[in-house]
């Protein structure tokens, strides 16, 4: 079979004033100046691509502040191996974060942060003494008494000589009132490799918190959910808490579902797309280190705030 090249030279064009523009000049970014301002530095940045979902998500999360609306986090291990876990405490103080969900692995970072002050170094498959004794002792009493194990967890360490609670998540939000749970995924999380594991009490008190995080989405509307750190667990979560609370005929709508993940998935974005963006909601995704680009929006959130913010010290 012979085939020939195409002639272009009858090819139809169309003027520029009919195409329509994709991105307008005011979008672009400029060069940021020595000596300038954070302001003066957020102003350089285009407002397209990842930098306009971030200017987005500032918004949503100052409008959601101003509002006395709920800003939800939900983050995995790595953020508290990136050293962020004081930074999450300050937003906690700031009424910033007004509800938390952590995986097994965030959880047990957070324990082992408060008791040393540092994460533990290398891969091992046994759990530390100290460690596994707080948190399994603290779900079993807890489990009895009908709590979760986030409170359960959080209100334990408050009560322990723990030298390090300053940078404890748990604890800061027992500490003022903020619903944190935990989300464990038994035989898979390292605390479960210790002898005084209670599948009992770890399955009811589990129930608890995905129960509560059910709660917490039934008062979702308006506000904002941070996914941070969590291709799997927590996109999950935050979806079938939803489908729960809306099977019992809570509505919610206009959510802001904020994606703050090096790796992003397209399964886990479409997960959280098709469970918010109807109503009004709407997904957006900071691909890129959450060490990085945590701090950075809500650094854009408090120079937003700042004149309101002064009243939390």
């Amino acid at each position: 079979m012979s085939v020939k090249p195409l002639a272009f030279s009858q090819l139809k064009t169309v003027p520029l004033s009919q195409r329509q523009a994709d991105a307008q000049e005011r979008d672009f970014g400029a060069p940021f100046r020595a000596g300038g301002s954070f302001a003066d530095f957020l102003c350089a940045l285009p407002g397209l691509g990842v930098s306009g979902d971030l200017f987005l998500l500032r918004d949503a999360i100052t409008t959601a502040f101003r509002n006395q609306q709920d800003v939800i986090l939900g983050c995995g291990g790595h953020v508290f191996e990136a050293g962020l876990s004081p930074f999450l405490v300050r937003l906690i103080e700031q009424k910033l974060i007004t509800g938390v969900a952590l995986t097994g692995a965030a959880m047990l970072q957070d324990v082992e942060i408060a008791l040393t002050g540092h994460t533990l170094q290398g891969k091992t498959n046994r759990i530390t003494q100290e460690t596994g004794l707080l948190i399994n002792e603290s779900i079993v009493a807890g489990a009895a008494q009908n709590k979760g194990i986030g409170y359960s967890i959080g209100t334990c360490l408050m009560e322990t000589d723990a030298k390090h609670l300053d940078h404890s998540v748990l604890a800061t939000a027992c500490r003022f009132g903020v619903p944190i749970t935990v989300h464990p995924a038994i035989g898979a999380d390292m605390f479960n490799l210790h002898p005084l594991v209670h599948g009992e009490s770890l399955g009811a008190a589990g129930m608890t918190d995905f129960r509560l995080l059910a709660g917490m989405m039934a008062n979702a509307s308006g506000g904002v959910l941070l996914n941070v750190a969590s291709s799997v667990v927590i996109p999950r979560l935050f979806a079938q808490a939803a489908e729960a609370a809306r099977n019992l005929e809570y509505h919610i709508d206009r959510v802001t579902v904020g994606v703050i993940e090096k790796k992003a998935t397209s399964t886990s974005i479409s997960g959280l797309c098709d469970a918010f963006d109807s109503g009004g909601g709407q997904t957006l995704c900071l691909t890129g280190a959450e060490e990085v680009m945590l701090p950075l929006l809500f650094a854009a959130v408090t120079d937003d705030l700042a004149e309101e913010l002064d009243a939390y010290g």
